[in-house]
């Protein structure tokens, strides 16, 4: 018998995490644990001797089911991507394979690695919801709900497909974004800044009433939400001017330097009566969302970044956003988790505080406590910017994602305050902005995306020219901004300290940058480059990528080691105005990136978007734009270049011989067709509207978001029926069991033909003609209708809608009776008691019809597809 079972009362049960079992063991044998039907009764074998750390188990049906085992391992036996491998495998091979376990977790109490044993390959490493490594800490005994929920959430996720925690069904904000933007936008005479602003008020409000903050103010009057919203419609903005926002002014004070707080500025005017009908209907449109407490960020950064979207013009609303694929990635790369306690962190560009708050959100939940009646940080955050409004969104945004934090301690609010004032400045007092405050070796790691303007700065370089701490500071002098960012970064980084920042192209192949390159290699190791696509970010086309630096600890050190590139071809949400989600290259790109952090000169990459450099390729005189450094069939397999093929004039000439050869053979092929041409002497008319033979219809609308929702395989065809528009799980038709020509309504008025048991889905860009005669060949209707489209121009113009498709007449053959007339026959009754008569119609000839227009499309297609050959031939570069 185990003494250690008896020692910890674990003979009765164990400790209870949720609906489970923990038991935290390690000098108990599975053969032990199994006599105390703690794990399930079987043979186990050589297996049976070994000790498990820490096990969950579910004994709720009275037979024991292994829910997660936890291998705890010494630093020593953790501080090598090889012996984490090691550790993982042995986790895996020694209990959760034996045991059935559907969790594995190995850790040395700093680092946790997650595993789903349950994986079709033997096991996977498990991946959080936005596909980054799951390295969620588990520790009941510290915190028991969050170690519950992780499990809970991998238990409903991982199978023998996929080791990804699930992602929620978040609420879409949409709907409130829109109503509440089109009745503040209507009272805001389209000012964007105080629309937005007046948004944020309206929008904290809420929230902080669904937390418990909003109560009574100072004078015993009801602020709350709830209450709020009752008084009467003719006074009710009055009441919340008059009481409710001095309140929330007073409980968030503004800082002292940059007068900035939570709120600042709404459109609405107590003066106004009308104002107070227009309140009402804000609110209202709040209310009936429902709760804003313990909402996702996720959630959050929709609702602002689609109420952004409406407000303000594109080449505005940028400067409010980096996209949060990229500030997740970035932040992944940092090493900031590991971060020691009193570490201080920056983005000296902070907008509204993307790169800080994602930190807080989710790889340093745990950061700020409350102790004392005061909020203790283990490190600092400090976010500064030229905007205003930004500093004041930052603020707010922060309060959003200390929900929790807020909830708990809601009669702190003061307290949050002075961190909010503490973690983001205004520095809008300066025609410099952030670059007024001259910080020197104070920063563990910066994290920023700077602006990027090279004209325009002529006003801020003479500013700097004219002030002697200005000019010792900024020495460099770049071309843009963005160089006098990165000199300000760089000059803040302790000695060792990292920094992560967004550049554009220019800064990397401008002539003029290259004393700032050299700034660069003097002062830093240059640890990777990461290239992003075009469109990436929401401002501008540019192209721009993540530079990856270390401050050197003594500036005579020569870097050695090579320098990490990777190509992003998916940043996880489509490049257009939509931002659908997508593929996403940045987990793989962070794995990459960490491996080879680990060990640069070991490290080797099969992914053909990775690549590392010799230092001596950075060369300052010399471009750095790494995605140019691939081949140039490298560059068109990731898709940053088109096809192009490289050909030289002998090859030129071989190859325009093959294409006159190939139009002449198939010039005799189409002599050849013409001669078997049918003839159709005997034939009828049939309009499409004519049931008895077609059903005519148009599809249903379907939104660009649900296609790019959707995991189905059913192809969903628009306007472009050669092409679908997607892939969805679900159709709008309801029958498959006879063929289908599909018809763009709009655009030049293609057709398609869908086969029996062919699946598809048709939007309302796409009309369908169901053939419903066994003797209608559907090729035939398909190039009948190319015929009637060029006799009718149906175009853009004149749309092929239903009403003009359906009055077309399609000349059929038929066969002849014995008296020489189209033969008939009886049809089904129909509805009204009719029995029709119906055509019988020649397959025969019409098949012969389809041969000869299909050989002709062949002909065509293998011509084009030769000449488009021909076209895309780059002559070589000539020899020197």
């Amino acid at each position: 018998m185990s003494e250690e079972i008896l020692k910890r009362g674990y003979d009765k049960s164990g400790d209870r995490l949720g609906e489970w079992e923990l038991f935290t063991i390690g000098e108990t044998t599975i053969n032990q644990l199994k006599k105390f039907n703690i794990v399930p009764k079987k043979t186990y074998g050589s297996d049976g001797r070994r000790q498990p750390d820490e096990i969950v188990i579910d004994r709720r049906n009275g037979v024991p089911e292994v829910i997660a085992v936890v291998e705890f391992k010494s630093p020593q036996e953790f501080d090598s991507e090889k012996k984490k491998l090691a550790a993982v495998e042995q986790c895996v091979n020694n209990y959760c394979k034996p045991l059935d376990a559907k969790i594995g977790i190995v850790t040395d109490r700093t680092e946790y690695i997650w595993i789903n044993p349950l994986h079709e390959s033997g096991y996977e490493i498990a991946k959080r919801e936005d596909g980054y490594q799951l390295e969620e800490l588990f520790d009941p005994k510290k915190d028991k709900s969050r170690s519950e929920l992780i499990i809970s959430k991998c238990l409903s996720s991982f199978s023998s497909k996929n080791s990804q925690i699930t992602k929620a069904e978040l609420r879409d904000p949409s709907d409130l974004a829109d109503k509440v933007w089109q009745t503040i936008w209507l009272a805001s005479g389209e000012n964007p800044d105080i629309c937005l602003a007046t948004f944020v008020e309206i929008f904290l409000f809420k929230y902080l009433s669904d937390l418990g903050v909003l109560t009574y103010n100072n004078d015993g009057i009801d602020i709350s939400f709830e209450n709020t919203i009752k008084i009467p419609e003719d006074r009710v903005f009055n009441f919340y001017f008059k009481n409710v926002r001095p309140y929330i002014k007073e409980i968030f004070p503004a800082d002292l330097v940059d007068g900035t707080s939570v709120i600042n500025g709404i459109v609405l005017d107590p003066d106004i009566g009308e104002h107070n009908f227009i309140f009402k209907e804000i609110l209202d449109g709040f209310s009936n969302f429902g709760e804003l407490k313990n909402i996702d960020p996720e959630f959050k950064s929709r609702l602002y970044e689609n109420f952004l979207k409406k407000s303000m013009s594109q080449k505005n609303w940028g400067q409010f956003f980096t996209p949060r694929n990229v500030v997740k990635a970035i932040i992944e790369m940092s090493g900031l988790k590991t971060l020691p306690s009193g570490s201080r962190v920056c983005d000296p560009a902070s907008g509204v505080g993307g790169f800080l708050l994602e930190s807080i959100n989710t790889v340093r939940p745990k950061d700020y406590t409350f102790y004392n009646n005061k909020i203790e940080r283990k490190i600092e955050y400090f976010g500064t910017d030229r905007d205003k409004k930004t500093i004041i969104l930052a603020k707010a945004n922060m309060l959003i994602h200390m929900n929790e934090l807020v909830s708990n301690f809601s009669k702190f609010p003061k307290e949050f305050s002075k961190i909010f004032n503490k973690t983001f400045t205004s520095c809008h007092s300066s025609i410099l902005g952030s670059l007024s405050v001259l910080d020197r070796d104070c920063y563990d790691l910066v994290l920023t995306n700077p602006p990027y303007v090279v004209t325009g700065t002529s006003t801020i370089k003479k500013y700097i020219s004219e002030d002697s701490n200005l000019r010792q500071y900024y020495r460099v002098n770049g071309a843009g901004i963005e160089g006098l960012f990165i000199e300000k970064i760089i000059n803040s980084l302790k000695p060792g300290g990292k920094t992560f920042v967004v550049v554009p192209d220019g800064l990397l192949n401008r002539l003029s940058d290259e004393k700032l390159r050299k700034f660069i290699l003097d002062k830093c190791i240059l640890l990777g480059l990461i290239s992003l696509p075009k469109n990436t970010f929401y401002t501008t086309p540019k192209k721009t990528y993540i530079l990856c630096l270390q401050k050197k600890i003594n500036l005579d050190d020569l870097q050695n080691e090579r320098v990490f590139t990777y190509v992003i071809s998916n940043t996880g949400e489509t490049l257009d105005a939509q931002r659908f989600e997508c593929e996403n290259d940045f987990p793989d790109m962070v794995r990459n990136f960490k491996v080879f952090c680990a060990d640069p000169d070991g490290f080797e990459s099969n992914n053909l978007q990775c690549k590392t450099w010799p230092i001596s390729k950075f060369a300052p005189e010399d471009h750095w734009s790494v995605d140019r450094w691939w081949s140039a069939k490298e560059r068109i397999e990731l898709g940053i270049d088109d096809e192009k093929t490289i050909t030289d004039p002998t090859d030129f000439s071989k190859i325009l011989i093959k294409h006159q050869q190939l139009i002449e053979n198939l010039s005799g092929r189409l002599k050849n067709a013409q001669k078997k041409i049918p003839k159709i002497e005997n034939y009828v008319e049939i309009e499409l509207s004519n049931d008895d033979y077609f059903h005519l219809a148009i599809g249903k609308r379907v939104l660009k978001q649900e296609v790019y929702n959707s995991d189905g395989d059913i192809p969903v065809y628009s306007a472009n029926v050669k092409e679908p528009f997607g892939f969805m799980s679900s159709t709008n038709i309801s029958n498959f069991s006879k063929p289908y020509v599909l018809w763009g309504i709009d655009g030049n008025f293609e057709f398609s033909v869908k086969l029996v048991g062919d699946k598809f889905r048709s939007t309302d860009h796409c009309g369908t003609i169901r053939i419903e005669r066994e003797d209608i060949n559907p090729l035939f209707i398909y190039y009948a209708l190319h015929a009637i489209r060029e006799e009718n121009r149906l175009d853009r113009e004149l749309r092929a809608n239903l009403k003009n498709i359906s009055k077309f007449l399609i000349r059929i053959p038929v066969i002849k009776d014995k008296s020489g007339a189209p033969k008939v026959i009886k049809g089904n009754v129909k509805k009204n008691g009719e029995i029709p008569d119906l055509y019988v119609f020649d397959t025969e000839l019409q098949q012969k019809i389809v041969d000869y227009y299909t050989e002709f499309e062949d002909v065509k297609s293998q011509i084009f597809e030769s000449a488009n050959h021909i076209n895309i031939l780059e002559m070589e570069t000539i020899k020197h």
